[in-house]
């Protein structure tokens, strides 16, 4: 039987909280299937379904944030949760190519565009399954 003495010897122990281990499971996943949806709205882009460009373009703006709001969750991961440190440094490299695939997609450098959106949206799916693999 567990009673609040035994939770708060145990809290006392020092065994790391494991809340930022889901957050950043949530928002791991979150963050990869916001860019998932980049390829599917750029698909229908390019089957002729010209809007799909503009929501390409907004939904761009929401996963990187997804992937900021990610990146700060890793950094909760080690800091308070005593977790690894390559969640963190995984995020940030994200966020940096998302903030690429910005600059290139304004810029309409598509042949470079395309395949580095797709590494990226690999790269997150690799962190998300590893979050709840390996943290």
């Amino acid at each position: 039987m567990i009673t609040s003495t035994t939770t708060a010897t145990a809290d006392r122990t020092g065994a790391p909280p494991a809340w930022p281990r889901w957050v950043f499971r949530g928002t791991s996943v979150l963050a990869a299937v916001m860019l998932f949806d980049q390829a599917v709205f750029a698909g229908r882009f390019l089957a002729g379904g010209y809007d799909a460009l503009r929501t390409h373009r907004e939904n761009a703006t929401y996963a990187g944030i997804a992937v900021l709001v990610s990146t700060v969750a890793a950094v909760l991961v080690r800091v308070p949760g005593r977790g690894p440190w390559w969640p963190t440094v995984a995020n940030a490299g994200i966020f940096g190519l998302v903030a690429l695939q910005i600059v290139l997609g304004f810029a309409r450098a598509i042949a470079v565009h395309v395949p580095l959106g797709t590494a990226t949206i690999l790269l997150a799916v690799l962190v998300a399954t590893k979050a709840w693999t390996r943290l």
